[in-house]
């Protein structure tokens, strides 16, 4: 572990975070012309251009749309398999599924409603809220399989009252869908399913293919092609957000344990190397403990042959981009989440109803001990699709508000628009716009 040799630094402004958020190398370099070219490709020919990209880029040789849809008899056998062959992991879905339903209820439940109000004599205003029609669902697949996934995207769709639900995900070497994520689909009543990924999965949602029909919004985590394809088709279809690597950030008071710190630091790490994990300490010993916690930690996930994989990543993630920051100033540490703003957040502190009310920008805010990312990852009701690379500073974790509309609504009787006429006619002459000037007066 001595190659990856982190440093405890002082935190003495918050111009020492700006510097260390600032990457070196540019994600999209190399992928933007190659994401065009296919989106390209399916907006003009359709199902034909689709079934080459995903011959080369899927590995499944497809003569037709429909080898690459996911019939009832397959999702049904799947959904057999692993209810007699995973029992465990069965009831830890459901009561995964049972969280994740009840949180976004309370969401839509709590503010995403339909009103109506008088604003004056024969004047009402109000707002109708209404669930899109399509939704498209990218369920990153392939050499991993992510059933919360599945859960998190689905569930918020299906809670806002979406009609029609699809999801792609990308096939794994045997040319199909891993059977977790089909017997979720069948739970969850989701039937219109696709083996094909990447941006050729991100432009069949967006464009259509003939076959396949368009969606009006596309949700879900993508590896860089899917996250840049999202990026270009936005406008042609809504998406959530533009997903980079996965990121935290640690607030630990003096009583908080650095084992569990290093712990929950290098759980991030091991998504992918360029993954940030950064903690904020309220000491220099803090910071220290944490950082002899991370190496003993690391020699044990090490020692795990069958995780040799992840702990490479974690430990090139944890030499690049893990930064151990302290500061004796409550408040410094607190300016410094709002700056980095985080995916992740994780308040360790026996004060933290104080920092939380500090906390501007921060994707999903776990708050004690025993309350890691995890938690949030698959079991405690919020969900895990949330934004990244400090895009906490203007949107929010995936939810029910993001697959719903709101249309406002005016109604004037003739009273009402002959008494605010003047008015109207006197802005709309200033900005010029005379025949929305007239559209009003010679009503009388």
């Amino acid at each position: 572990m001595s190659n990856i040799s982190l440093k405890a630094r002082k935190l003495n402004c918050p111009g020492d975070i700006n510097r260390y958020l600032q990457r070196t190398v540019d994600p999209y370099s190399g992928v933007s012309e190659k994401v065009g070219m296919i989106l390209s490709g399916v907006k003009q020919d359709g199902d034909r251009a689709l079934l080459e990209y995903i011959k080369e880029y899927d590995g499944l040789d497809a003569a037709d749309i429909s080898d690459i849809c996911v019939g009832s008899k397959e999702i049904s056998s799947a959904k057999q398999r692993v209810e007699k062959n995973l029992p465990e992991l069965v009831n830890a879905l459901a009561a995964s599924l049972k969280n994740i339903e009840k949180y976004h209820r309370n969401q839509l439940e709590m503010g995403q409603r339909s009103w109506m109000a008088d604003s004056g004599p024969g004047k009402k205003f109000g707002q109708k809220v209404t669930p899109i029609k399509r939704a498209g669902l990218y369920i990153p697949g392939g050499r991993y399989v992510y059933p919360s996934t599945v859960l998190m995207t689905a569930v918020p769709a299906i809670i806002a009252g979406v009609e029609e639900i699809m999801i792609c995900s990308p096939p794994g070497s045997n040319g199909k869908l891993n059977d977790i994520l089909l017997y979720l689909c069948s739970v969850l009543n989701i039937s219109e399913v696709y083996r094909v990924g990447g941006a050729q999965a991100v432009a069949a949602m967006a464009y259509g293919t003939g076959t396949i029909k368009k969606v009006d919004k596309i949700v879900g985590p993508g590896n860089i092609f899917v996250t840049l394809a999202k990026k270009m088709v936005y406008g042609i279809a809504g998406i959530d957000s533009l997903a980079g690597p996965s990121d935290i950030a640690i607030i630990a008071g003096d009583g908080a344990r650095p084992y569990f710190i290093a712990l929950d630091l290098v759980s991030q790490a091991e998504h992918d190397p360029l993954s940030r994990s950064i903690l904020l300490a309220s000491s220099r010993k803090k910071a220290q403990e944490v950082i002899c916690s991370i190496d003993e930690y690391m020699e044990e996930f090490g020692a795990g042959s069958r995780q040799k994989s992840n702990f490479d990543t974690a430990a090139r993630s944890l030499k690049d981009n893990c930064r151990i920051f302290y500061s004796g100033d409550i408040d410094l540490l607190i300016e410094a989440v709002n700056i980095i703003a985080p995916e992740h957040l994780e308040i360790m502190a026996a004060d933290h109803e104080y920092i939380l009310k500090g906390i501007r920008n921060a994707g999903a805010i776990f708050i004690g001990d025993y309350t890691p990312v995890a938690v949030g990852d698959y079991i405690g009701g919020t969900n895990h699709v949330i934004p990244t690379d400090g895009n906490a500073r203007f949107s929010s974790p995936l939810g029910v508000s993001d697959f719903l509309k709101r249309s406002s609504i005016c109604i004037y009787n003739k009273d009402a628009l002959e008494k605010e006429k003047k008015h109207i006619a006197e802005i709309a002459g200033f900005e010029k716009l005379y025949a929305h000037r007239d559209s009003v007066l010679k009503r009388f």
